[in-house]
């Protein structure tokens, strides 16, 4: 087995959040008086954070303090309504944890938010999970991810990164780490053919990417 950790994006790579997502975005649009998006322009608009995310939404109409406000009114009492694990992610997980791998998320969402999401769809599972807190700076930024690899005592080659965008693709070249990035997830094929050739279109491939299978 060349990798001996294999650390996930969250949202679009192991879950589907996009509806609660989008559900808090237009409680805090609505709040300000500004039309709603659907869940394909939530799909387009997300990356980079919740701000960005509402400043895409709200077309930069608004207060973005008021709508992170009411965003976060919304959803951190609603991020598991509609949210739910992909099809076959977890029979990727256990196959990799059979092997010995260590498994862990990175993600640009709130951490308290990402870790329960994870305790609750994959308990017992993830060696770690981190996520947005106060100081530490978020994907692309390579820093953390290549701090987290040192704090096992790993080398980059032993250590595979997967996602679902261009947010993790710039991650993995910034950082000089391998990965894999998936097309079932929020951004579409062709487009994450621009930027790799790195892509697989279901989760069971990603055991076929990595040698399990």
């Amino acid at each position: 087995m060349k990798y001996k950790m294999v650390i996930f994006d969250l949202d679009g790579t192991l879950c589907d959040t996009l509806e609660d997502l989008k559900d808090a975005c237009n409680y805090a649009l609505n709040y300000c008086n500004l039309p709603e998006i659907s869940l394909d322009d939530t799909r387009a608009f997300i990356g980079n954070g919740i701000k960005n995310l509402l400043l895409r939404a709200s077309n930069a109409k608004g207060s973005i303090d008021i709508l992170l406000k009411k965003f976060k009114e919304y959803y951190y009492e609603n991020y598991m309504v509609h949210t739910k694990s992909y099809t076959q992610i977890e029979d990727v997980l256990y196959a990799l944890k059979r092997e010995g791998v260590l498994l862990g998320v990175l993600t640009n969402k709130v951490e308290d938010i990402a870790k329960n999401i994870i305790d609750h769809l994959f308990p017992n599972i993830m060696s770690f999970v981190y996520g947005e807190v106060e100081g530490r700076k978020r994907k692309p930024d390579p820093a953390f991810l290549l701090e987290t690899i040192k704090q096992y005592h790993l080398k980059k080659e032993e250590v595979l990164y997967i996602g679902d965008s261009e947010v993790d693709i710039y991650t993995v070249i910034n950082s000089g780490v391998d990965g894999v990035f998936v097309s079932y997830g929020f951004r579409k094929k062709e487009d994450l053919l621009q930027l790799t050739n790195q892509v697989v279109d279901s989760p069971l491939e990603l055991l076929q990417y990595i040698g399990v299978l």
